[in-house]
């Protein structure tokens, strides 16, 4: 097969992630594709209610919005817009799905240009694709969307990194919410982020609630509990378990106010959950909850990170889980961390 002619490149297309962590997994390898191509435009597909983590990427020229799941008119259309834009090469993230396969077939098919397409490898959509990154499933997903920047001919990222700007006019929506509490614009928080996709991605609401007093008691920082709608039952009950009553914010902010919030932070205490990694992407240390899933692949990456996971489950668990994992080892290693140097962006922890 022919190599790709970077130089050649003008227009590019990236079939982005849906989840929030995903999305930012994704980033590294959207600042690999611009230097491999510098002169060509970089759209993103997402979705919309993604919008806040890429509007100030600065290696993004373009947001394509991508249709919602069920609506197959949308989808027709989605894939009839991506030919007629003309694309010269596009980077499909969405390997599992077959959909997004036939998208860039067609676009191959039915374009003028005639793109390059390359996604990873997946036994389902092989086919659909003229390249494929190499399989392995062993490595983290940031090393994995980076193997097709490899393979176009893109040089290597020296130190990848995941990216994320808040927006301005979200910083001062929450310096309006944060004055409301009698806090200044200096003031730093410790932040608790308690929710979880599954259940068993959840640690204890008890626990959390411990680990941000001792917490408080120890670094004489304001506690500020981050989340989604979904979170805010979690984020009361910790509250009404707290002798320090923290700032609440689960619920009361977009994906743009919650960057914002992580910015102010000194260090996270999460599960495995989207603002576990923009906090990394803000260069924020975060003691990471883990259960089922594995850190190798999912894990924050960055050094400024402590990931607790035990691999012994409890009685009522048959995969590694959270409810083993002790408030006093949880607060000895946000401690530690604390005390860590603090870079805005460090090199990631590759072992």
């Amino acid at each position: 097969m022919q190599p790709v002619r970077l130089a050649d490149i003008r227009k590019i297309l990236v079939l982005g992630r849906t989840h929030i962590g995903d999305c930012l997994l994704t980033t590294p390898l959207l600042r690999a594709l611009k230097r491999g191509c510098p002169r060509a435009l970089l759209h993103v597909s997402v979705p919309e209610g993604n919008k806040d983590l890429l509007a100030m990427n600065a290696h993004v020229d373009e947001l394509v919005f991508r249709p919602q799941r069920t609506r197959w008119a949308s989808k027709v259309g989605f894939a009839l817009e991506i030919a007629a834009r003309r694309y010269d090469l596009i980077v499909s993230l969405q390997e599992k799905s077959l959909f997004y396969g036939w998208t860039t077939w067609a676009a191959r098919i039915l374009s003028p240009t005639h793109p390059v397409t390359i996604a990873p490898d997946h036994p389902r959509t092989r086919h659909l694709y003229l390249r494929r990154g190499p399989l392995n499933p062993e490595q983290h997903e940031v090393q994995k969307y980076l193997s097709l920047a490899t393979l176009l001919g893109c040089p290597e990222e020296p130190n990848p990194v995941l990216e994320l700007e808040p927006i301005p006019s979200a910083r001062e929506r929450m310096q309006v919410l944060i004055d409301g509490y009698g806090l200044d614009a200096d003031t730093r928080f410790i932040g608790i982020n308690p929710g979880g996709t599954k259940a068993e991605k959840r640690w204890p609401v008890e626990k959390f609630a411990l680990a941000a007093d001792r917490l408080h008691a120890e670094l004489e920082l304001p506690v500020v509990i981050l989340g989604s709608a979904d979170d805010h039952e979690r984020a009361s009950r910790i509250a009404s378990k707290m002798s320090y009553p923290p700032v609440v914010m689960a619920g009361r902010t977009s994906l743009a106010d919650t960057a914002a919030l992580l910015e102010r932070c000194r260090l996270l205490v999460t599960g495995d959950t989207g603002p576990m990694h923009m906090a990394v992407a803000l260069a924020v240390p975060v003691v990471a909850l883990f259960g089922p899933t594995s850190p190798a692949k999912y894990g924050p990456f960055t050094t400024q990170k402590t990931i607790l996971r035990h691999e012994e489950p409890c009685p009522r668990c048959t995969t590694p889980c959270l409810h083993t994992i002790e408030v006093e080892e949880c607060v000895r290693a946000a401690l530690r961390l604390y005390q860590a140097p603090r870079a805005r962006h460090a090199q990631p922890d590759l072992r």
